[in-house]
């Protein structure tokens, strides 16, 4: 039986002022499913990854490429008519697909201090994910919350923490925590092993994959640990020339 395929980049070419970022790249991410990017640094993944999230922030930008979400709208190329139109169309575009991010799509970043308001209650943060949910859930709000805590291994008192409570790994289980609140059928990590040992590197990077299979999630990591791309992922797309400052 076929995967389905959540996300599908095609074609993906990239260009700055005086000189091409990505050419030609291919990324597809299926249902409960691992795709990586690998590569090191500046060799344009987190390029190629904001790009997936129909996010263009150089300039003059997409020279081509195409941009389908299967399970949304299939036949729709979110990077039709934009290919040559600069700023304004990528402004454009950004703005026409503002309702995916958070939702259909959900970003976690490389460090959970960027995931998490300082200000907000890590209970508060998740609430405010399962409301961008694109279908509304059917569970009380409150539960929802402490299910997913205990999934990724916090205790229910965490709901009222703020994370400045909490230690740097209960952290990163909180910020996976909201960004699975809004029942993302695409979740892009990048880099989540920065900054960690290799021990707490392998646990924070295996529960994210676990989490996300149990809810079909289809997974896009950005990574340039060959050890964790060998051993987690389905599909790799490798990244070899720097590209960019990432």
């Amino acid at each position: 039986m076929n995967t389905p395929t959540l996300l599908a980049v095609r074609g993906l070419t990239l260009a700055a002022p005086d000189r091409l970022l990505v050419e030609g790249v291919d990324v597809t991410v299926c249902e409960a499913k691992v795709t990586a990017l690998c590569g090191p640094s500046g060799s344009g993944k987190s390029l190629t990854a904001r790009a997936a999230m129909a996010v263009l922030d150089v300039s003059p930008g997409l020279r081509a490429g195409t941009l389908h979400y299967p399970a949304l709208q299939g036949d729709r190329d979110w990077f039709a008519g934009v290919a040559g139109g600069g700023t304004a169309s990528q402004a454009q575009l950004l703005k026409d697909t503002a309702h995916l991010r958070g939702s259909y799509l959900s970003y976690s970043p490389q460090t959970a201090s960027s995931a998490l308001n300082p200000g907000r209650t890590i209970g508060r943060q998740m609430e405010m994910a399962i409301q961008r949910r694109i279908e509304p859930s059917r569970e009380p709000v409150g539960k929802l919350v402490l299910a997913l805590l205990a999934e990724v291994g916090l205790a229910p008192y965490v709901s009222g923490s703020l994370p400045g409570e909490l230690s740097g790994g209960m952290c990163q289980r909180a910020a996976l925590a909201i960004a699975m609140a809004s029942a993302p059928r695409v979740l892009i990590a990048d880099e989540p092993e920065t900054g960690l040992d290799p021990v707490l590197r392998r646990q924070v990077v295996e529960l994210l994959v676990a989490v996300g299979k149990a809810h079909r999630c289809g997974i896009l990591l950005i990574s340039h640990h060959e050890d964790t791309v060998s051993r987690i992922a389905d599909d790799v797309v490798r990244f070899s020339s720097p590209a960019e400052a990432e």
